[in-house]
């Protein structure tokens, strides 16, 4: 359904990279790993992973940003402009089918690169909220570790739920001030998993990314094809 909002306020990451926080003008009931789109003017509409819990329906958090700061830029004003003007926005809520499935009791592999984080943040929010016991394993792969921008967030996390593992990996970075993981988040996983039967697993990130997730966990990992979830899978 499509509904106004106003832009309650805009954080600043890392790296042009925002959280910003909407406020609806009617709760929008919706499951964690779904998305919105966001009108920017001329009726042209964008998505965005929702970040926030399911049972936060009065606001609603997306990240936005990515490593190339142009291809983010026209989306960052956007919302600025009406945060400042304190001018009505309009999107469109919510959508996807790659939503975390709540029945099941299966130990859970969240994948994220980039902003996909925003998607796994719902997920995992929803999931220790619910007092999931199940283990639960996060993997976030970034292009550098300036990227990482709730990464003390997730350590803390996974320091108060003993069934969280939070994994970082970056692709390049040449300091010695980096001592985690390095490479591709598929890299990571390749090298920590020998089989993933019994997992269900959620990704987001760039569409090839998700791709090649996919077909190296079915292929080398035993990962179960319909125990897979992305909304990318769907144009792959």
């Amino acid at each position: 359904m499509r509904v106004k909002c106003k832009v309650l306020k805009i954080e600043a990451a890392k790296n042009h990279i925002y959280r910003v926080y909407i406020t609806p003008s009617e709760s929008i009931v919706f499951k964690a790993g779904q998305y919105i789109f966001a009108y920017l003017g001329d009726n042209k509409k964008q998505p965005f992973s929702i970040a926030s819990c399911p049972t936060e329906t009065d606001i609603i958090e997306l990240h936005i940003g990515s490593s190339d700061k142009d291809s983010s830029l026209e989306a960052v004003e956007y919302f600025v402009d009406a945060l400042l003007k304190n001018s009505t926005i309009e999107i469109d809520a919510p959508h996807g089918d790659a939503w975390l499935r709540e029945d099941s009791r299966k130990p859970l592999l969240l994948i994220a690169g980039g902003t996909g984080l925003s998607y796994i943040n719902s997920i995992l929010k929803n999931c220790l909220n619910r007092r999931f016991t199940q283990p639960i394993y996060v993997y976030w792969g970034v292009k550098n570790r300036e990227f990482l921008y709730i990464d003390e967030e997730l350590k803390l996390l996974s320091i108060k739920y003993t069934n969280l593992s939070y994994i970082p990996v970056v692709i390049d970075d040449d300091s010695n001030l980096w001592s985690g993981k390095r490479g591709t988040v598929l890299d990571a996983i390749m090298e920590d998993f020998t089989d993933l039967t019994l997992f269900d697993i959620y990704v987001c990130g760039p569409p090839m990314m998700a791709k090649a997730v996919k077909e190296q966990l079915v292929a080398k990992k035993k990962a179960q094809q319909e125990r897979m979830y992305a909304d990318a899978f769907a144009y792959l």
